[in-house]
């Protein structure tokens, strides 16, 4: 091998431009691959060609199953010899149910539900306004309440999604001095079992809709030690939200638009028992000119595109928080999927 070619060639510009077009493709091959669990049957048996892999009880064709396997391998996905055979790799790995910090469902999601999402952005983009109904013949929200089973799957993806951003709020915030937290939007309730278990005299209320309170009892049964300090309040939390000292909203207001928002913080502030503190966990974007956090950015294009939802600046939120009578106090960045902070606020 000769000097010059032991170097690595930059890849002409029209190739990575189309490498980045194409990604759509790759987040839709991962999120079927993932459906079928193939990077947790490679995981526990090894190499297997696809027609092993047909034979573990998946009803596929093995031709066709073949073909997407190795688009994957050659994205570093699986690992590929001339015989045929795909073998897990690292980055197989955390698209399996048991690896730390899995990414499956979400993955699953982000290449499917989601994508179709973004099929009408060229809509959004002409017209600023979301284009749900346009996709699903219905809103966001009311297309997930319409189909349990799509509105389960998406908690799993949002408790999946959510684990560093639980994990950094557990390990962040003291809530030792504190007696009553609202979890607004909290979906299953995972967040809010784990601060009461955390801390035995804290008391806490799950808010969420009401067609979602019997799917978080069902999914995330509360640990006896947790039933009698929990409650659990089905109702909209932009008519009212229940008293407490703390308010903690984990990847909430990055769904609604500034008039939502100001009116949930308003009934927050409103609500609030003392001084109190409010913590919302979301993305906070860079300000223009610094083109890093590209996660949370392209997140804020979904957010965009399905629900009237945005990612927000630091400035925006602040302007936020001033608008409704707080303050921020804190803003603790956490290494998550999207690129998660924790903002904590106080009365002004």
């Amino acid at each position: 091998m000769s000097a010059s070619s032991s170097v690595p060639q930059a890849l002409p510009p029209q190739a990575v431009v189309m490498q980045m077009a194409m990604g759509g493709w790759v987040a839709r091959a991962i999120s079927e691959i993932s459906k079928l669990n193939i990077p947790d049957t490679l995981d526990v048996n090894g190499p297997l060609t696809a027609v092993q892999l047909t034979a573990t009880g998946l009803d596929v064709n093995a031709g066709a199953l073949e073909r997407v396997m190795r688009a994957l391998a050659s994205v570093g996905l699986f690992t590929e010899d001339g015989e045929g055979r795909f073998g897990p790799t690292p980055l197989s790995e955390v698209l399996t149910a048991s690896a730390p910090g899995s990414v499956k469902i979400v993955a699953q999601e982000v290449g499917g539900t989601w994508l179709r999402m973004l099929s009408e952005l060229g809509e959004t983009i002409r017209t600023g306004e979301p284009q749900s109904h346009r996709v699903f013949g219905m809103g966001w929200w009311d297309w997930l309440n319409a189909n349990p089973n799509e509105l389960a799957t998406f908690g799993e993806a949002m408790k999946a999604n959510s684990q560093n951003s639980m994990r950094g709020v557990l390990e962040k915030c003291d809530f030792r001095n504190a007696k009553k937290i609202a979890d607004l939007g909290g979906g299953f309730g995972h967040l809010v079992i784990a601060l009461l278990e955390k801390y035995p005299s804290l008391h806490g209320i799950l808010v969420d809709l009401p067609e979602l309170i019997p799917v978080a009892r069902e999914k995330n049964p509360a640990p006896d030690t947790v039933v009698p300090r929990l409650q659990y309040m089905g109702q909209s939390i932009f008519e009212s939200v229940p008293s407490a000292e703390v308010y903690i909203m984990k990847h909430i207001i990055h769904d609604w638009d500034d008039e939502h928002c100001l009116q949930l913080l308003r009934n927050c502030h409103q609500s609030m028992e003392g001084a109190g503190r409010i913590i919302c966990v979301d993305s906070v974007l860079p300000p223009m000119g610094d083109i890093s956090g590209t996660s949370a950015k392209f997140l804020d294009l979904l957010m965009m595109s399905g629900i009237r939802g945005k990612e927000r600046t630091l400035q925006q939120w602040k302007d936020l928080y001033a608008a409704t009578g707080f303050s921020v106090t804190s803003v603790i960045p956490l290494q998550d999927n999207f690129g998660t902070s924790i903002v904590e606020g106080a009365k002004a």
